[in-house]
């Protein structure tokens, strides 16, 4: 047999080993794998079965969190201060997509690809884009409607359009909803992206900054999260609490609540904790005050300067804070509401003049030294107590060669309080510091607001500088709300009440008021409280804070100009007191930090705008006559229409006095000489003289002669162009000055 022969007859037996050796090798591969399959199922579903079926339910079944609504806080005059409010963040889908039919293919038309976009309508989209860039410059005024308009259509230009452009974030609800409606603009707002719905609930101040320090701000730092200001007192109380309940995942990112087996779902079956929404507050603060009080103290620091200001108006019997301002400078020089720092509850500063009405007042309780307000001290010059004590001045001009307590107080006499303290306590200055420290809230606790913690303290009284200097407000250190709560001490007839900025905590039927809280019964005798109150009025009548004398209703209260140590050109400047005098229902204090000028001249014409616009919203004040020396105080109009005139006597109870017999004129004018009204006929062909009127008035009586006005400022007439009393042009133009 030949050598092919043999290689012939063997080759099929080979093959057909090999094809047994591979069936072999499969079945051991497919009994291996089956093994392990079965003994992976056995391990799954028996041996471990418990586990895999609660990781499994972990990830269909899940206890949601439903968020609870936080509380509103009220004014107390009824209005919204902090509420919570959706915004939504705008996202425009503006991408392109290949049209395709129902098998799945590119629909064509001339030879190209057709293209879809949520934008069905492109001329009605374009259209609107004007009312859209106008809506977000109108809620976010910082960027223009032009830059929203050219961002867009940048966008819309690329080959790739965005398919979920973030124009803006937390654009407010209202105004996400007008766009979204806005023809041509339905679909290509979206809704939903994949961090899940563009809808968010944040909090929301209605008044914008007014007082938004005291109200409160949410923070985040990478150490803690929270709430400053009434947010962050009372956030227990707004809060609520979040409920759970039980929910199966639908598909992704959808969650419908479970019904547990044989029950038919509710809201108990899947509850695991109720949300409770969070209770409402009704805070101390009033709209109207804090409105007065911020553009006062705006005011005075844009005209004198200064870094930091505060103005605080506080209700004597109660100790309830009806206005709060903090306004600091920022680096571009704008003024704006503090929100990290409320100057009124966290600045130490050393208070200065303000602070001789606490020492005198522990003079006088202390009886031990007989102290009488008719005794008589050096005031003005200049006196050196000991080598090392220097040389104690006063600056108001003030040289006399001994005074009374009112006159030392008057007059703001540095000389005066140290006499007064080195004669009486130079070698009991522990006892010095008690009595005060026993008197003025130093340990106050915390204020109804979050706010950092302060530290007011007193130096210890070695040295005779420091010794001193603590009896005209130097060598301590205090914060305004402090000052403010012992102001509202002697007013209240030496009982110091707690400063509080919640009134009410409302749950329902079941309201819970916040009561006044006494700090300390008397801080003095009702005796000594009177003599103070008489003092410091004294102050306002006939002394540093006369500037501000000459109300209906009166004003008493102390001037203070703290000068620091470390840079002798910048001082503080404040003015606390009260009003009405006689009988006090309002103490008011006022701040400027960092200014060149006195407290005379910044802080008390802020106190008195303040006290003029209360005693004027004040119906249980405005409806008592107002008397002076005796006299009725008298509305005096330069010029007006007669109607009007009568119409303000009337209102006010006083009557109409007349200077003419006969009343022939439609308008009148006030005579002092002859202490009436007398007729007053307008000129023909003349320009008349506005000066003091009130603009409407003015308008009225040039329009009267055919000419048009044109004013600038706020108030009454100062001076006009053409002068009174040349010849009317008909169709010119007056121009008129304006000032308070």
């Amino acid at each position: 047999m030949s050598q092919e022969q043999k290689n012939t007859n063997t080759k099929p037996i080979v093959n057909k080993n090999l094809r047994t050796k591979m069936r072999l090798l499969y079945l051991l591969v497919v009994l291996i794998g089956g093994g392990a399959m079965l003994a992976a199922t056995i391990n799954t579903q028996v041996i471990n079965g418990d586990m895999w079926r609660e990781k499994a339910k972990l990830r269909e079944v899940t206890e949601r969190v439903e968020p609870a609504r936080r509380g509103t806080i009220y004014s107390s005059d009824g209005k919204v201060l902090a509420t919570t409010v959706p915004v939504c963040d705008l996202c425009l889908d503006l991408g392109t997509w290949p049209k395709t039919d129902s098998h799945g293919k590119a629909v064509m038309k001339n030879g190209s690809v057709v293209m879809e976009s949520c934008i069905k309508d492109s001329t009605k989209f374009n259209e609107n884009l004007d009312q859209v860039c106008k809506i977000l410059h109108e809620c976010f005024p910082s960027k223009s409607a032009k830059y929203y308009r050219d961002r867009i259509t940048a966008e819309r230009k690329k080959a790739k359009p965005s398919r979920c452009l973030y124009v803006e974030r937390r654009v407010p609800y209202s105004q996400w909803a007008t766009i979204k409606h806005l023809p041509g603009w339905q679909n290509c707002v979206v809704t939903k992206t994949s961090e899940g719905s563009v809808t968010q609930y944040v909090r929301a101040h209605i008044y914008g900054n007014l007082g938004e320090n005291t109200i409160g701000l949410h923070y985040k730092t990478a150490k803690q999260e929270g709430y400053t200001g009434l947010e962050g007192y009372y956030d227990s109380v707004l809060r609520g609490q979040d409920g759970l309940y039980r929910c199966r995942r639908l598909t992704r990112g959808i969650w419908l609540p479970m019904e547990e087996e044989g029950i038919v779902p509710d809201e108990d079956s899947i509850l695991v904790k109720r949300r409770v929404d969070g209770q409402s507050i009704i805070s101390t603060i009033d709209t109207r005050y804090q409105d007065i009080a911020q553009d006062a103290l705006s005011r005075s620091m844009e005209k004198f300067g200064g870094q930091r200001g505060c103005a605080i108006l506080m209700e004597v019997s109660t100790g309830y804070v009806l206005a709060c301002c903090n306004l600091t400078r920022d680096t571009m020089g704008r003024l704006a509401e503090n929100l990290w720092s409320n100057v009124a509850c966290s600045d130490r500063y050393e208070p200065g003049s303000t602070f001789k009405a606490v020492a005198m007042t522990a003079m006088l309780n202390d009886a031990s030294i007989g102290l009488d307000t008719s005794k008589r001290v050096q005031c003005g010059g200049q006196k050196q107590y000991s080598p090392k004590s220097g040389i104690f001045s006063d600056e108001h001009g003030y040289n006399t060669d001994t005074s009374n307590l009112a006159g030392v107080l008057a007059h703001s006499s540095n000389v005066g309080m140290c006499e007064l303290a080195w004669q009486y306590y130079r070698n009991r200055r522990q006892d010095f510091k008690k009595n005060i420290e026993s008197i003025f809230p130093f340990g106050m606790m915390n204020p109804d607001i979050s706010a950092p913690e302060t530290r007011t303290r007193v130096v210890d009284l070695i040295s005779d500088r420091d010794f001193l200097n603590l009896s005209y407000g130097y060598s301590s250190t205090v914060t305004p709300l402090q000052l403010i709560a012992f102001y509202n001490a002697i007013a209240n007839s030496g009982r110091m009440v707690k400063p509080l900025f919640c009134r009410e905590i409302l749950n329902g039927s079941h309201n819970s008021v916040v009561e006044p809280i006494v700090l300390n019964e008397a801080i003095c005798s009702p005796e000594i409280a009177k003599q103070m109150r008489e003092m410091l009025i004294g102050v306002v009548e006939h002394g540093t804070g006369s500037n501000i004398k000459g109300t209906t209703y009166g004003i008493g209260g102390k001037t203070g100009t703290a000068v620091p140590y470390k840079d002798r050109s910048i001082k503080n400047s404040s003015f606390v007191g009260f009003f009405p005098a006689d009988n006090p229902k309002y103490t008011c204090l006022v701040l400027v930090e960092n200014t060149s000028i006195a407290g005379r001249e910044v802080a008390a014409p802020v106190l008195k705008r303040i006290a003029d616009c209360v005693v004027a919203f004040d119906k249980e004040l405005g409806s008592v006559h107002l008397q002076d020396s005796g006299r009725v105080i008298r509305p005096i109009t330069v010029k007006a229409p007669r109607a009007q005139v009568e119409r303000i006597h009337q209102l006010l109870g006083i009557p109409f006095i007349t200077a003419d017999s006969i009343n022939t004129t439609p308008w009148v004018c006030y005579s002092s000489e002859r202490e009436g009204y007398a007729n007053y006929q307008t000129p023909k062909n003349q320009v008349p003289n506005l000066q003091g009127m009130t603009i409407r008035d003015a308008m009225q009586l040039c329009h009267n002669v055919g000419m048009k006005v044109r004013f600038t400022g706020q108030g009454k007439v100062v001076s006009q162009m053409p002068k009174a009393r040349t010849r009317a042009i008909k169709g010119g133009t007056v121009t008129l000055v304006l000032k308070p």
